[in-house]
């Protein structure tokens, strides 16, 4: 379910946070499964009207850090608050005062969207007039007029995914915490759905905190704290993250050649240490786009690779996270040579 609560409903009638408000604060964030650091001192913040992106491959800790975050996991060190409390001793507080969207939310299927709403609302406290205004409300804010009347189990995906998030706003929530909220939805209805997030942001200050490993969703949000093994490798906005790409590492450069995996090993032996597979191009990073060219053109041809072509591009974010993610695992592999070299 999207969160508990039982008098959360007089969120919606409280005056609206201020824009800078910090929302959601973690400080040193850390669990831990036995020996394993799944979560390792991670630190953000989020303030309202925001959208924060936690950006990462499965098993890099995003999940863990919303459990904690939510009071559904305790941490075994650091802190955080969320809407003003603090998450070690909030409780119902904040339940209060989150809507929570997992990636195994459940509606109930042999009820109508109307009824599934309702539903939840009153779980969450909400009566009266009130229940009936937001209920209304929030049905116009995602899009749903059309299919009240329907039942949650025969809806596909994309409606399933906007009613799950419809739920988890109609006690009017001032966080909002997403877990992978469009895994198996097709990308007109991501897109859609991400209409919805950010006419919420904007519109109604609610502070969003998403997970999510699709590259395209990442490129909606305000900021995003890039995560790998546990730790948080960069934050910053989707744009500052090209930039410090160019600036760190070069010019973005894609090379087509076949075939793509002999090319790409004959790049890595060159020295070309960022080269990665996107799709069956190859992109790398050089400071001097111009000398790289040619020396890819000259290393490639004398493998008997014949090139295909060889030009500039602009930076994505794929890129962004590809070098970032390659160049943990290159430190990490530097990291266990020396201790094997110490004992």
């Amino acid at each position: 379910m999207s969160g508990v609560g039982a008098s959360a409903g007089r969120a919606d009638a409280q005056e609206g946070p201020a824009r800078d408000d910090i929302a959601i604060s973690a400080r040193g964030l850390t669990r831990d499964f036995g020996a394993f650091r799944a979560v390792d001192h991670v630190d953000f913040e989020v303030r309202q009207g925001e959208i924060f992106g936690l950006l990462g491959a499965n098993g890099a800790g995003k999940t863990t850090v919303i459990k904690m975050l939510t009071g559904l996991l305790p941490p075994s060190a650091g802190e955080g608050q969320v809407a003003g409390v603090d998450m070690r001793r909030a409780g119902r507080a904040i339940k209060e005062r989150i809507g929570y969207m997992s990636q195994a939310f459940s509606l109930y299927r042999d009820l109508s969207v109307i009824e599934n709403l309702t539903l939840y609302a009153r779980i969450y406290g909400v009566r009266g007039r009130r229940l009936r205004r937001r209920v209304r409300e929030i049905v116009e804010r995602t899009g749903l007029e059309g299919i009240a009347p329907r039942l949650a189990g025969d809806l596909p995906m994309g409606l399933r995914q906007r009613l799950a998030i419809a739920c988890a706003l109609v006690h009017g929530p001032r966080v909002l915490f997403l877990d992978e909220p469009t895994s198996g939805v097709d990308p007109v209805g991501r897109r859609r759905f991400w209409d919805i997030l950010v006419r919420l942001a904007r519109e109604t200050r609610v502070a969003i905190l998403v997970t999510t490993h699709h590259m395209a969703e990442a490129e909606h949000c305000d900021r995003l704290a890039l995560m790998a093994e546990g730790r948080i490798v960069e934050s910053a906005s989707p744009e500052a993250m090209k930039r410090a790409l160019v600036r760190d590492a070069g010019t973005t450069i894609e090379v087509s050649a076949e075939p793509s995996w002999r090319a790409l090993a004959v790049l890595g032996e060159a020295g070309f240490a960022g080269a990665a597979l996107h799709g069956r191009r190859i992109h790398l990073f050089a400071p001097d786009p111009d000398r790289a060219t040619e020396r890819i053109r000259t290393v490639l041809e004398a493998e008997g690779i014949p090139v295909e072509a060889v030009g500039l591009r602009e930076p994505a974010l794929e890129d962004v996270f590809v070098h970032r993610i390659l160049a943990v695992e290159r430190e990490r592999e530097q990291d266990r040579e020396q201790d094997g070299d110490r004992s």
